[in-house]
């Protein structure tokens, strides 16, 4: 694959990620924001108050799309006060500042934002005089989304982290090695049941021991012998000498059942040439 090929897969891939992330906030906020709305109607409704259908949608809906907008402001400040043992106070103040930022920001965008809803429908919206009182009454309430928010942003971090150190692998036609914390570990084409794609990485199973190396599906099908090692899905490499049988299922798909158990897909689109060449193993 040139360069230019692989810059335009890693922009894809980045394209993707950011999207597959704003989608995740997205959804999650929607549905918080749906439950709160539900059980403001509910509580009003208890209390024997006809809701105010349109002010109470608005009020809701203007605080999640001020929260949609402020997440990336705290991703951006969770990489200036990261949370690590080494800078625990500096990450505590940091937080303690930003979640107060983040209140504040929250509380007059919202407003704002409200107005110009309200407007717009020939409505009138009053900004209490008490806003002082308001904002602390949020900021109880802001401290546990920003909380919340800064953590979801951490703990993908750290994921996305720790698959950026697994170890690379290198390949010749018999033989993966494999740089491990412990050293290197070796492992033989014959001992690799199969091989499954993940993004960047590729995890090899010897039936014992799962390794995920820094690699691409399509550089190891071309590294390792072919013939033995084969393609029967987008995602998945086989070892033909570790292959049971093929099982057809209901659905018209087939199956490739592994001698350890395991059961890996053949998708329509190799089936044909994998069976020939199972066939002539």
């Amino acid at each position: 694959m040139t360069g230019t090929g692989e810059s335009e897969r890693d922009g894809k891939q980045l394209t993707l990620r950011k999207l597959g992330e704003a989608a995740f906030f997205v959804a999650l906020v929607a549905v918080l924001w749906t439950a709160d709305t539900l059980t403001k109607f509910s509580q009003l409704r208890f209390l024997g108050h006809t809701p105010d259908s349109f002010r109470l949608i608005t009020e809701q809906a203007t605080s999640a799309v001020v929260v949609l907008f402020l997440v990336p402001c705290v991703a951006w400040w969770l990489t200036r006060f990261p949370l690590r043992r080494d800078r625990l106070v500096a990450a505590t103040a940091g937080h303690v500042l930003g979640s107060m930022l983040f209140a504040i920001a929250h509380y007059f965008l919202m407003v704002g934002l409200r107005y110009v809803v309200f407007l717009f429908a020939d409505e009138r919206y009053v900004f209490s005089e008490y806003w002082f009182r308001n904002l602390a009454i949020e900021y109880q309430k802001d401290i546990k989304i920003y909380v919340v928010t800064v953590g979801i942003i951490a703990a993908y971090r750290y994921v996305r982290a720790a698959r950026a150190r697994a170890p690379a692998a290198t390949v010749t036609t018999d033989r993966l090695v494999v740089q491990t914390g412990k050293g290197e570990t070796i492992i033989r084409r014959d001992d690799i049941e199969y091989l499954e794609a993940a993004r960047n990485y590729v995890t090899v199973s010897t039936g014992a021991r799962d390794f995920l190396v820094r690699n691409t599906l399509a550089r190891l099908e071309e590294q390792l012998a072919p013939g033995q090692i084969v393609r029967t899905h987008r995602s998945y490499l086989v070892n033909i000498d570790k292959i049971d049988e093929i099982r057809s299922t209901d659905t018209g798909s087939y199956e490739i059942h592994l001698k350890s158990g395991k059961t890996v897909p053949l998708s329509r689109g190799y089936r044909d040439e994998f069976r020939s060449l199972f066939k002539g193993a």
